[in-house]
């Protein structure tokens, strides 16, 4: 859990965020149950955990490492296994969002998402490593693992008409 007192500013700007999405929110009325938001949409409903973060979030960060007792807490929450469970970051002095998409299995950084026009500005970041034998610096573009939606699954796509 969380210590100290909720993030409130960081859990109104994820509404914000949310709303620019087109989703519609509710607050988390039972103290007991370990999430700040219930989104929604008209295909799909997701219960969001807002934490804000001190240290500066990146590509190869372990999220089920540095955040074990907010992975734990949405696994455990009494939701049926088809509603997904995000934990969305935000590190103090960065304005954008990083979500993450939590199951039993596992926590994935959630690269894209066209339905929400959503891209994660943490995901893919240039790493710039000491320079080599020419003096030059080497760049590797970093590769997390990502969320394959495949076109059928998506809303307005030509399967689903």
């Amino acid at each position: 859990m969380t210590r100290g007192r909720k993030p409130e500013s960081a859990i109104a700007d994820a509404k914000k965020f949310a709303e620019r999405m087109g989703y519609h929110w509710m607050e988390n009325a039972e103290p007991d149950l370990p999430f700040d938001l219930l989104i929604f949409k008209e295909n799909t409903v997701r219960i969001v955990k807002v934490r804000t973060t001190l240290n500066r979030l990146g590509p190869e960060d372990f999220y089920e490492k540095k955040f074990p007792d907010d992975v734990a807490a949405l696994c455990s929450l009494p939701f049926p296994q088809g509603i997904i469970r995000e934990l969305w970051l935000k590190s103090r002095g960065e304005r954008a969002w990083c979500r993450l998409h939590v199951t039993t299995a596992g926590v994935w950084v959630i690269e894209w998402w066209g339905p929400d026009r959503y891209t994660n500005p943490h995901a893919r970041r240039e790493i710039k490593e000491k320079p080599g034998p020419t003096g030059k610096f080497i760049v590797k573009k970093s590769a997390g693992p990502r969320i394959i939606i495949p076109p059928a699954e998506l809303p307005g796509s030509e399967a689903e008409k």
